[in-house]
């Protein structure tokens, strides 16, 4: 099995977050792409991928080629599910935290800003002061910056109640931890550890998915 993915470089690991910051939009559910970007996404994640063998490799492990596919109809499915939504908490939690970070420092800015021009405007006779040939009215700037100063500060609080709401560092940690689950539960069946080392294998891998499943949906 000299051609699988254990020859090549290691990759970064597809759950860390874009450089240059997070997504926008990111897409919760998976939805299983085009067959040759399946299988680069197989390889990517460790698996094994026969395609990637010679003829004579896959003619000498039948047993093997049975065992992918009940992981591929039963457990794979449900893998990149859950890892696909482990990245969207993910993206989730890092763009809450851009929000929060951006939000206090422009809130800080404008709030200074108000408070200086209002000072100004305390100062000055009729509210304005003559800049070069120009006439600059305080109580017009001290409005512009309280205004945008509410208005960062809304955005800046909405987010933090979706935040909370939303719990997407808990979701993220969640989703992570039973992805990696299911590939543990991919190599040991692969490998013909317990519990998969009976007859009854399959039954034992299809009852074990539906009882992450489950544990996913009493997580909420």
């Amino acid at each position: 099995m000299a051609t699988n993915n254990l020859s090549r470089k290691s990759e970064p690991l597809s759950w860390v977050p874009v450089r240059g910051g997070p997504k926008v939009r990111m897409e919760k559910s998976w939805t299983r792409p085009p067959e040759d970007q399946y299988l680069k996404d197989l390889n990517d994640q460790g698996f094994i991928v026969p395609e990637f063998w010679t003829d004579d490799e896959i003619s000498d492990f039948p047993m093997v080629l049975q065992d992918l596919r009940d992981l591929d109809e039963y457990l794979l499915p449900l893998f990149f599910d859950f890892n696909q939504k482990a990245k969207y908490y993910q993206n989730r939690f890092y763009l809450f935290q851009w929000v929060f970070l951006f939000g206090a420092f422009f809130t800080t800015i404008l709030a200074v800003m108000t408070t200086y021009f209002s000072a100004l405007e305390a100062r000055s006779i009729d509210g304005t002061f003559r800049l070069f040939s120009s006439t600059v009215d305080f109580t017009l700037l001290v409005s512009i910056f309280g205004y945008s100063t509410l208005l960062v500060s809304a955005i800046t609080s909405y987010y933090t109640l979706l935040s909370n709401q939303g719990e997407p560092r808990k979701r993220w940690a969640s989703y992570r931890r039973l992805t990696e689950e299911l590939r543990m539960m991919y190599f040991k069946y692969v490998t013909r550890l317990q519990p998969f080392h009976t007859e009854a294998r399959v039954d034992e891998l299809r009852r074990r998915v539906l009882d992450i499943r489950r544990r996913e949906q009493e997580n909420g």
